[in-house]
């Protein structure tokens, strides 16, 4: 029932308050890996929570004896459940010749058809090939087995022998040796490998030290010794899969170090050839060739990368799963070779292949438009407006003080002959870095922080500037190559430490969100946190023409008090919960939804207490008009539209009335991304797109596609190719 579900919701909200993150799919692991000691105190699950239907794979109707079962709980809107099932198939790969283990992912939580899944599934990026079921209206896997185990979030998964749950907890702590000690006739819970921090430590430790020795080998002796080395490694059985394919690519790393790329391809060919139905090694090793980071363009092995490619194409035709990813990298293999017209064609299959290109059949399905989608893509490419190039920003004199000219002095300095403090009667935005691996999300220095100032129309602002720091020390050359490039070039100074003296200063702020700024002016810190979620007078300050110190220290002081007052409530709101005072609970939240009523996450918990007398009522329509109003009034906060999204979508009745609100936060989320990641944009069309399918607004759905289409990074990678061919095909 949505009355007992909106309060917990509201309570999470809460949670996300006190913690200052934003709420995500929600894991019900809590760092649980669980065993019991004792055969006869192991749960049972029973036959009656088995799914009915099954999209894929052979179902599961009996409990076979001794036979392991893995089943791994997953949703198509939860980005760690998606995220998980690349290692799920990997395991799948390497037990499914074993009839004494079975992989499988049923879909819970979910709203999409077994028909829509069945496309979802096609449309991975990866085949996935191990069974799947799906939960329909999660009236048996939710009701018999999640509830009563206290499962309320995803991804989590079971292990299950005879009838019996042997392990649960989050699907990425599986592995290849946990599984293996499932299936031992004299199995116990005992016997089964622990998850605690000494045993990864040692298990690191170990594949660290092997990883080293490889480098070493391969030093010395070249791709032979590390090769044989390596068998050894295997037969021994002390790593997973991916392990052991990850330490066979060390040797390629060092031998590219050292130039001797052909020395180094064949060390990849060799790779392939071993696992040739394994879609994930085909293709990293032919888009590692292609990125042309490790071996120059000029000394690549084109035709391993077309091997690699066709492979890929072939594994996902057979799984009849066939993904845009391989045709993409052919065209640009294409495109390198010189043949433009091939590339273009690649390119063109690719976006036939992608998940716009379905919805758009769907569409002209639905309402007998007969556009064709290339037609759509040649005017999405028509529209595409290349952004104005940026320039080298110029900081103009600086003023040493002593708290920053110390940090910045153990700082080696790009883009700039080095800064000794911070600009003079400027607004300084300081943005934090990770390095240039793509971590959660991040990309080029600063390009969180730019979409942030373009935002509250800050970016090239005269009296605002910006400073990059790294946090992680990085060689200098490799650095200064990255940065020299389109991926890394920032018009910023980017400062990477020699010590620890970056991670310090952030520990001091207490940042523990990336990425993440502090903003000075004047010699005072005016916030620091994630960037995302700078608050709007921050930038109402860095406006001002002039700036008071201490008329800032009494807004601040005024805004820190608040800010107390309102973790006071938190903390009684969770009190009043644990002790099951729902009424005093709710009543808690009106009596401080006005003090509170510029804080989106209060004001949203506030909308939850409100709309479950609505629920109560059967008036769905005023809930969904209160959630609404919630996104009306915070516009910028992408997190909190995420969120209420999933409300909005969380029950039949509400999404009969919620178009028009679902539609709002989908926009905010778009509007507000700071991920640099114009896929995400596209998603987010997409999204609105399929809504607008289901209403039957078939004019919103095309602009939906259009727009979506306008923002999708292989569209513009489309573009560039084809201005490149001069316009067209040859």
């Amino acid at each position: 029932m949505l009355n007992s579900s909106l309060l917990v919701l509201g309570c999470s909200m809460i949670f996300a308050v006190s913690a200052g993150m934003p709420l995500h799919a929600a894991s019900s692991e809590k760092k649980e890996n669980k065993t019991v000691a004792s055969e006869d105190a192991l749960p049972s699950l029973a036959l009656d929570g088995l799914p009915d239907v099954w999209i894929q794979g052979t179902p599961v109707k009996e409990w076979e004896k001794d036979k392991v079962y893995i089943f791994e709980f997953w949703a198509t809107w939860c980005g760690p459940c998606l995220a998980a099932m690349p290692h799920m198939e990997q395991l799948h790969q390497a037990f499914k010749n074993n009839p004494h283990m079975q992989v499988i992912g049923v879909n819970v939580m979910d709203r999409k058809s077994p028909e829509s899944l069945k496309e979802f599934l096609k449309n991975r990026p990866s085949p996935l090939t191990y069974a799947m079921a799906v939960d329909v209206d999660g009236k048996k896997t939710r009701d018999k087995w999640l509830s009563p185990m206290g499962v309320n979030g995803i991804p989590h998964a079971f292990a299950v022998k005879n009838g019996k749950l042997i392990w649960r907890g989050h699907p990425g702590k599986l592995s290849e040796e946990m599984m293996r000690a499932m299936l031992k006739p004299d199995f116990s819970a005992a016997s089964l490998p622990g998850d605690n921090p000494g045993a990864n430590a040692r298990a690191w430790k170990l594949y660290r030290q092997v990883s080293e020795r490889t480098g070493e080998l391969a030093r010395k002796g070249g791709k032979g010794e590390a090769q044989a080395f390596l068998r050894q490694i295997q037969d021994s059985g002390q790593f997973q899969q991916d392990q052991i394919i990850q330490l066979k690519m060390v040797p390629f790393r060092v031998l590219a170090e050292l130039e001797k790329f052909q020395e180094a391809q064949a060390v990849l060919d060799d790779l392939c050839k071993e696992y040739p139905d394994n879609y994930r090694v085909q293709i990293d090793v032919a888009g590692t060739l292609l990125n042309g980071k490790s071996v120059p363009a000029g000394k690549m092995d084109a035709a391993l990368v077309e091997r690699c490619l066709n492979r890929c194409i072939e594994i996902s035709r057979r799984n009849n799963k066939e993904a845009s990813l391989p045709w993409k990298l052919m065209a640009e293999l294409r495109e390198r070779q010189g043949n433009m017209e091939e590339a273009l064609q690649d390119m063109e299959k690719a976006l036939s292949l992608t998940s716009i290109s379905k919805a758009w059949t769907k569409l002209q399905q639905l309402s007998g438009n007969k556009e064709s989608f290339q037609n759509l893509v040649n005017q999405a490419v028509a529209e595409i407006k290349p952004e104005p190039p940026r320039k080298m920003q110029e900081m103009g004199v600086v003023q040493e003080d002593k708290q920053y000219t110390p940090l910045f002095s153990k700082l080696k300095w790009f883009n700039h002959p080095g800064l000794t403090g911070l600009p003079v009667g400027k607004t300084v935005f300081i943005s934090f870095w990770r390095g240039h691996n793509n971590i959660l999300g991040e990309t080029a220095p600063g390009r969180a922080l730019d979409a942030v100032l373009k935002k509250h129309g800050l970016l090239d602002h005269p009296g605002v500037k910006a400073v990059v720091l790294g946090l992680n020390p990085s060689a200098e050359k490799q650095m200064r190559d990255y940065l020299s490039g389109p991926e890394g070039w920032t018009p910023y100074p980017v400062g990477i430490p020699s010590d620890r003296s970056v991670i310090e200063f952030c520990d001091l702020l207490k940042l523990d969100s990336f990425p993440a700024a502090v903003v000075v002016r004047d010699g005072t810190l005016l916030w620091a946190g994630e960037i995302k979620k700078m608050p709007e007078w921050v930038a109402e300050t860095a406006r001002l023409d002039s700036f008071d110190k201490n008329r800032f220290a009494e807004e601040d002081a005024k805004r820190k008090a608040r800010q107390q007052a309102m973790y006071a409530v938190i903390k009684k709101s969770f009190e009043l919960r644990r002790e099951k005072k729902f009424d005093e609970y709710q009543k808690l939240i009106e009596e401080n939804a006005g003090q509170f009523s510029d804080n989106g996450w209060f004001a949203s918990t506030v909308a939850e207490v409100r709309a479950e007398k609505a629920w109560k009522e059967k008036n769905y329509r005023k809930m969904v008009d209160i959630f609404d109003h919630v996104l009306e009034r915070f516009p910028r906060e992408d997190s909190l539209a995420s969120y209420i999204l999933k409300i909005l979508n969380g029950s039949e009745e509400m999404r009969k009335y919620s178009y028009k609100a679902a539609r709002r936060a989908l926009q905010i989320m778009r509007d507000s991304n700071t991920k640099d990641d114009g896929g995400y944009n596209a998603a987010c069309y997409e999204v609105m797109m399929n809504m607008a399918m289901e209403k039957k607004d078939y004019d919103q759905a095309r602009k939906d596609a259009a727009n979506a289409l306008r923002e999708l990074p292989l569209v513009h990678q489309y573009a560039v190719m084809k201005k490149k061919s001069g316009g067209g095909k040859k």
